[in-house]
């Protein structure tokens, strides 16, 4: 007689994959909130439409916010299954956080004596912290979906082969 046993790592606690996306949920909220916020403050400042000055605080709001999801973010604990997801995920919320500190330090380089806003060099650093931003916001929306679309025993990973493997399930 053959017994099929499911192995350990493709058992979910219904209730903590719940808990779990709930929190994302939340979180999810939080984070485009303030990367769109950034992103808006950054174009403006790399459009020449807002002064660096004008946005030093709410840069300083958005990064805190920020902090704070990476510090929750980062003590939760991931479904067995999606712990990559999850880190991955955390790694592209860090990256969201250095893109604004390089915002920051755009405009910290427009205060210097000999600096005015129209020098490259603080255009360079609102531009990279732009792309920063704007990218590890693409790539959390994309994880998401698959953490809030993840099935038992389908595969969690965000690539093409992956999506292409669930549409056609």
């Amino acid at each position: 007689m053959t017994l099929f046993r499911r192995r350990a790592s493709d058992h979910v606690d219904a209730d903590e994959l719940a808990a779990y996306r709930r929190s994302l949920e939340s979180n999810m909220a939080r984070i485009e909130s303030a990367c769109s916020a950034v992103t808006e403050m950054a174009d403006d400042l790399r459009h020449r439409v807002r002064e660096p000055d004008d946005v030093a605080e709410a840069l300083a709001a958005a990064e805190a916010e920020l902090e704070d999801v990476a510090t929750v973010f980062a003590l939760q604990e991931a479904p067995e299954p999606l712990r990559a997801l999850h880190a991955e995920f955390d790694a592209n919320l860090e990256r969201a956080l250095r893109g604004i500190v390089t915002i920051e330090r755009g405009c910290g380089l427009t205060r210097l004596q000999h600096a005015t806003i129209y020098d490259d060099e603080p255009q360079a650093y609102w531009k990279r912290g732009y792309h920063n931003v704007i990218n590890a916001q693409i790539r959390m929306r994309d994880i998401a979906i698959v953490l809030f679309g993840w099935k038992v025993g389908a595969p969690a990973e965000v690539s093409v082969a992956a999506r292409v493997q669930q549409m056609e399930a």
